[in-house]
């Protein structure tokens, strides 16, 4: 007692009941058991049959920076005169992530075509232009260095973009010939320089889109690899699709970065750092399948018709362009 008054005790707290559950009988433990081992060893094969070994240049050891290199500036790449060289080479490695924003015109008789032009972010330089050709079966973009001039015969053109009917794939082309329009060699066959595999979605289910990537292999010495194929099953998409290994030894192998799950915003999520406001199912990551860490190429929607895109080595402007337009492009199978 204390102060003349006896202290209560504070009643013991109540044991929470869990709820009781149904037990599984012996045969139905096995059977579950059966069915779990199947799924994981499926599961397994299916990634296994997608992944390679990774290359040696995924191995090595990196290179230390060299502190006495001065940081890179876009003057270094004289873009007045040599516009056409960096738009269709890999990007300086030096450079790091070039970060660009595009947009999309499709106001008054541009309604059905709409124009997609990219710019550097730094100081608003134009780049490049695109937009949808009327009158092909399959979407056929192409692509020019200079601002409204359209015209596949122009000096300006640079390659085109092309879909199947469904438009799950796409193929990427630079302003060369198809091989089997050209006669007695004289022509320049074109060079293929990436294609683009978006997954069907037969089922309907909510979620983003995926992508699978391939570009051509880049040798910091040697250059990009050429492809420029005279017959249907030497082409890129093809070896891509079927993991041919002569091919895939020649090509860098690209996929899109797995978005998560927010239930606050109630909708798939990427961290893209601030470059993108807005959600889109348009919007992606590019990773090496080896390298979840280093995005190659990252795209996204910041106002109605506005959208970022960022990119680095050893993907081309052109090259990351025209992935781009693959994702603007309206997919029969996955939407």
């Amino acid at each position: 007692e204390e102060g003349g008054e006896r202290r209560r005790q504070a009643p013991p707290p109540q044991q929470r009941e869990e709820p009781k559950v149904a037990q599984p009988s012996r045969k139905e433990r096995s059977a579950s058991g059966e069915k779990g081992d199947l799924e994981k060893l499926a599961t397994q094969a299916r990634t296994e049959s997608f992944k390679e070994n990774p290359p040696a240049s995924h191995t090595a050891p990196q290179k230390r920076p060299n502190p006495d290199e001065k940081p890179f500036s876009m003057d270094e790449l004289n873009l007045d005169k040599n516009l056409k060289s960096f738009l269709m080479s890999p990007c300086p490695k030096r450079a790091g992530v070039i970060q660009c924003y595009i947009k999309r015109n499709k106001s008054g008789t541009q309604k059905l075509y709409p124009t997609y032009s990219i710019f550097l972010k730094e100081g608003d330089r134009f780049l490049m232009t695109s937009k949808r050709r009327p009158n092909n079966k399959t979407s056929n973009y192409l692509i020019s260095m200079e601002m409204n001039d359209h015209n596949r015969n122009s000096t300006n053109y640079l390659g085109k973009v092309r879909a199947n009917f469904v438009g799950t794939e796409f193929q990427i082309y630079d302003s060369g010939i198809n091989y089997k329009d050209a006669a007695g060699g004289q022509e320049q066959i074109r060079q293929e320089l990436g294609c683009v595999l978006y997954a069907s979605n037969v089922l309907g289910s909510r979620g983003p889109r995926k992508m699978q990537v391939c570009i051509n292999k880049v040798d910091e010495h040697k250059g990009m690899v050429q492809w420029q194929p005279r017959q249907k099953d030497a082409e890129m998409l093809s070896l891509f699709k079927n993991k041919d290994e002569f091919g895939m030894k020649n090509l860098v192998s690209l996929i899109n970065k797995p978005p998560r799950w927010n239930d606050q915003v109630g909708a798939y999520v990427l961290n893209f750092n601030g470059r993108v406001t807005m959600a889109s199912v348009k919007n992606f990551q590019l990773v090496d399948q080896f390298d979840h860490d280093t995005i190659i190429l990252q795209f996204g929607r910041v106002a109605k018709d506005e959208f970022t895109c960022d990119f680095q080595w050893p993907i081309t402007p052109f090259q990351a362009f025209a992935i781009t337009l693959s994702s603007f492009d309206s997919k029969i199978a996955c939407d």
